[in-house]
């Protein structure tokens, strides 16, 4: 985030919060999986039930390594004649790797739509802004669930300009476009991971508070399913996705990513996002020991006068 960017005065920001934005997603991507037995064999791969899922409809899914252990977290789209992948690009390169070992070309191919870009309507006003937009021609437009935010994700060919429409709209009705810097502090006050910062390789799913709206516990096998069934049923995992706040005063910087939290002199978390919020001060995600709950304080270990509450996300 921008040293000289402050949300507080940003129309951005104030858009997200209290009307309605425009907002591409730099850090997405999409990819189109389709041939004889495609949605068979994603089956196997994805955590949610592809199969199940009729064209229009959308789901979030891990694909795991047989550990357990995140290559992506999809959002799938299935389409009449191919399932889409809206992806983050960190997870890009492992997952075509992932895709190179367990897809067979003869069955299932895969294509990085380069020429694909997309525009969010975002905000507590974005579904009626939405509901008014006329777009003609080859697109997609999917509704967001509620844990990533509500409002509307569009998906158009490159060469259109339905972007700049999409963005007309929503100034139109007291929006703006909202930039990387607005989406951030609006992402982490919604407690709403991002792949490469708060998903990685080194976490288990059920960590990460995604699972319930990421795996189907009915579907047959896939690949790292017995682990995450076997948590499941009969385990449980040592630390969870929270969010962290300043507990005496607003006042100050936010933790930085990587920063330790210790309880009693103990390691027991990691800051994986921050930021400042206008709306709650310095706030974060961060994994933290399971044994330290909501309502519980932690210190920061570089600065042990910096005290954290433990909290629900989203902030409220």
């Amino acid at each position: 985030m921008s040293a000289s960017h402050d949300p507080a005065t940003s129309p951005g920001y104030a858009a997200l919060t209290s009307s309605v934005a425009a907002w591409v997603d730099p850090d997405r991507t999409l990819l189109r999986v389709e041939g004889l037995r495609a949605s068979h064999l994603l089956n196997g791969l994805l955590s949610t039930d592809v199969e199940a899922l009729g064209p229009g409809d959308s789901a979030l899914s891990f694909i795991l390594t047989p550990k357990g252990r995140p290559v992506a977290v999809p959002t799938v789209l299935r389409l009449e004649d191919a399932i889409l992948l809206d992806v983050s690009r960190a997870a890009l390169p492992g997952l075509l790797d992932h895709f190179s070992t367990y897809l067979p070309p003869r069955f299932a191919s895969v294509t990085v739509l380069d020429d694909t870009r997309w525009v969010s309507l975002l905000g507590p006003h974005a579904t009626e802004v939405a509901s008014g937009i006329d777009i003609a021609g080859s697109h997609l437009r999917v509704a967001r669930a509620p844990e990533d935010g509500g409002g509307m994700d569009y998906y158009l060919p490159a060469d259109r300009t339905d972007r700049e429409v999409i963005a007309s709209a929503a100034v139109s009705h007291g929006g703006a476009v909202a930039s990387p810097a607005d989406y951030e502090v609006w992402r982490i006050e919604r407690g709403i991971p991002r792949f490469g910062l708060d998903v990685t390789a080194d976490n288990l799913p059920q960590e990460t508070g995604l699972v319930p709206r990421a795996v189907s516990f009915d579907k047959g096998c896939y690949t790292g399913q017995e682990v995450v069934a076997r948590i499941h049923y009969r385990g449980h995992v040592n630390r969870h996705l929270r969010g962290i706040r300043r507990a005496k005063s607003p006042a100050g910087p936010p933790l930085a990513p990587g920063s330790e939290l210790t309880r009693e002199g103990r390691v027991v978390g990691t800051v994986t996002s921050s930021c400042a919020s206008p709306r709650f001060g310095p706030i974060g995600l961060a994994y933290v020991r399971r044994e330290v709950v909501t309502g519980d304080t932690v210190d920061a270990a570089t600065d042990p006068s910096s005290t954290w509450l433990l909290s629900n996300i989203p902030f409220t």
